[in-house]
């Protein structure tokens, strides 16, 4: 009966609320219908999802009907360069509260993608307490720990005893994020220790937080630390939050597991792009000319490369015009090797972003991966061999295709390792367009391969 009743009051709230299709029809009613009182009660990330998709008229339309508080919520659920757009549309005395209302890491992400005319002068008009803290969070580059960080912590100091503590916190404007540890310091603001919530409500009301903390902190990230290694670490150490500290041991944020999750996503979704020689930062919704401007470099790259291979495969022009046969299966050869080395460089990228790799282990990892391409390239080869001699009614087809697969599967597997290693190696990206380079080679290589052995072979 309960469960009846608890699923009946879940179905009630979403009545209550508009799903994303909904929304969608209520823009192609121009919103004369849009209900204010349904519109906050529904999911900020569905609401922003819809005014990516709307014009500057639209927006506001729907903005209207929110308060600055959910429209803080909405933003949050944005990409800031999308919600930097939004807030720039506003007035500014509506733009500032907007601002006020998000938690101080969100609003500096949104900040930061201003123009810098903009940013200073909602920064100016802006209470001096919340611009300075603003001011503070936009001096960090946005790839650091300092750059994600919240700079509003729970915090006692170790000389309190536990019911001082307690009033301390009640007392205290920090964020409601940290809800797991609280974090100890002593006068000069240096971080001295922690202790879980818990163990605070349940330890004597006299007892010193000095002699219940814990001094061994882990998960310690320094301001200016990569917030991708202050990812690995909050994964490694399994907490909700992280402290950060500046060179002088003070403690000045934390970083919580929703911006994790956020980095996470970010540093997969640009990695996956950059594979293909797309933008990092690229989205479906970006405009025609910016795509086009991200994405005709590698093409261009990806043409000559093209080119390449197309000279490999007209140095055997006069043997594939004898040898009509070969024609029909060079595509299989190049098809099955990019794939095998796209394997390769797909796991060798995740291993790079999961800081699996270390250099000691270059060597290990190009032999197992060109081993591994020799038993794939044998498997997949006999039965290409099998197929490919019954279809011919040539079992010296079928072998050329045997040998050439083994060779050109053993290759993409080497260089499926090696480019991501080797562009570690030289301080660049490894996933930056690292499928375009492996093209070239198991294109042009296997074609030589293959070619050169039918040449050999069949005449």
């Amino acid at each position: 009966m309960r469960e009846n009743n608890r699923q009946k009051s879940i179905s009630k709230k979403k009545l209550n609320q508009y799903t994303f299709e909904e929304l969608r029809d209520c823009a192609d009613n121009e919103f004369k219908d849009l209900n204010a009182a349904k519109l906050a009660r529904t999911s900020p990330y569905e609401v922003g999802s819809l005014l990516e998709r709307l014009s500057p008229e639209d927006r506001q339309k729907v903005l209207k009907k929110l308060s600055e508080e959910d429209t803080s919520d909405v933003l949050a659920e944005m990409y800031a360069e999308d919600s930097a757009e939004i807030i720039s549309e506003m007035r500014d005395s509506k733009a500032i509260k907007v601002l006020q209302a998000l938690e101080p890491d969100d609003a500096a992400g949104l900040l930061r993608e201003l123009d810098d005319d903009d940013r200073k002068r909602l920064l100016s008009k802006m209470a001096r307490e919340s611009a300075d803290v603003l001011r503070d969070l936009l001096t960090y580059d946005p790839d650091t720990a300092g750059g994600v960080m919240n700079p509003c912590v729970l915090s006692v100091r170790g000389d309190m005893n536990c019911d001082e503590a307690i009033q301390h916190l009640r007392k205290s404007q920090g964020s409601g994020e940290n809800i797991e540890n609280i974090y100890v310091i002593d006068g000069k603001n240096h971080l001295v220790g922690v202790l879980s919530i818990n163990k605070l409500l349940w330890t004597a009301s006299n007892k010193k937080i000095s002699d219940i903390m814990h001094t061994t902190i882990e998960g310690v990230c320094m301001a200016e630390q990569d917030k991708e290694s202050a990812a690995k670490m909050m994964a490694q150490f399994h907490h909700n939050t992280l402290p950060v500290i500046d060179s002088q041991g003070c403690l000045i944020g934390i970083i919580t597991h929703d911006d994790v999750i956020d980095i996470i996503q970010e540093e997969a979704t640009e990695d996956i792009q950059k594979l293909h020689g797309a933008g990092g930062d690229e989205t479906i919704h970006d405009g025609i000319i910016y795509s086009v401007i991200r994405r005709t470099p590698w093409l261009i790259v990806n043409l000559f490369i093209a080119f390449f291979t197309a000279r490999v495969i007209s140095a055997f022009e006069a043997k594939i015009s004898e040898l009509t046969i070969l024609a029909v299966f060079m595509n299989l050869i190049a098809s099955l090797g990019g794939n095998s080395g796209a394997q390769t460089l797909a796991i060798s990228i995740r291993s790079f972003a999961l800081g699996e790799y270390h250099p000691g282990d270059s060597g290990g990892i190009l032999l197992r991966e060109t081993f591994k391409g020799l038993l794939n390239g044998t498997v997949v080869g006999i039965i290409a061999a099998l197929i490919t001699g019954l279809w011919a009614c040539n079992a010296m087809v079928g072998v050329v295709v045997f040998v050439s697969m083994i060779a050109n599967m053993s290759i993409s597997g080497l260089v499926g390792a090696f480019i991501p290693i080797f562009l570690k190696r030289i301080r660049c990206d490894p996933a930056q367009s690292s499928y375009i380079f492996l093209t070239m080679v198991t294109d042009s290589v296997g074609m030589f391969i293959f070619l050169s052995i039918g040449s050999k072979l069949l005449l």
